[in-house]
């Protein structure tokens, strides 16, 4: 009998989050990484879909820099960009946007033009594994960069003019959604997984624009 099925209807909060982290323990020693400090576990199993295509991926541990590599296919700069919504039909408005921040620092601004690798995996709410997942590849990453520097410099401006006006600089991330992804690098070099399954771009937004893939059921 599973450990969920020891646990009655009847058990108390107490009780079930002791044996949530008692397992989550258990996939930490087993893992190597704190898969619930800042939603790592989102990083771990979207990579290990992307292993698929990339054989030697590996996470890269603690928050800040490259989420990870994959040095065997010369991937040095990998970074994972993942949400969730409530929503019951996977739309490409409801798709998770990628968000880079503190880009009122010039070498955070610089930096994200050395990922050779991004991916943006939607998850749904309780679920481990993304339900989808989109990755650009080193071949096609670096026509996101014209975008990339219209989007900063027009947050630039808007830092100037709050600073000008004595005021916070505010929310300081650039955003990039999977409509810019269509755009500017293009349906055919996007590469697709859903629920586990690497499927063609074609047949992937296909089915986003039909309303075939439910969510959070």
């Amino acid at each position: 009998m599973s450990t969920t099925n020891n646990l009655s209807d009847q058990s108390s909060i107490e009780d079930l989050l002791k044996e949530a982290f008692r397992l989550l323990k258990i996939a930490e020693k087993k893992t190597g990484v704190n898969l619930i400090d800042n939603l790592s576990y989102r990083e771990f199993t979207t990579i290990e879909q992307l292993r698929e295509l990339l054989p030697s991926i590996k996470k890269k541990i603690g928050r800040t820099g490259d989420d990870a590599t994959a040095v065997d296919e010369d991937y040095h700069h990998i970074e994972h960009k993942s949400g969730t919504n409530k929503y019951k039909t996977l739309t490409k408005n409801c798709f998770p946007r990628m968000m880079f921040d503190k880009q009122n620092d010039s070498v955070r601004r610089e930096y994200i033009y050395n990922y050779d690798g991004i991916s943006l995996s939607y998850f749904e709410y309780y679920e481990p594994y993304p339900t989808a997942v989109v990755f650009v590849s080193r071949d096609h990453v670096k026509k996101l960069h014209p975008l990339m520097r219209q989007r900063q410099q027009e947050k630039i401006v808007q830092f100037e003019q709050r600073i000008a006006e004595g005021k916070n600089i505010g929310r300081d991330a650039i955003t990039i959604g999977i409509n810019d992804l269509l755009e500017y690098v293009g349906k055919e070099n996007l590469i697709c997984w859903l629920r586990g399954q690497r499927i063609t771009s074609d047949t992937f937004f296909n089915m986003i624009e039909q309303g075939k893939i439910k969510i959070n059921q």
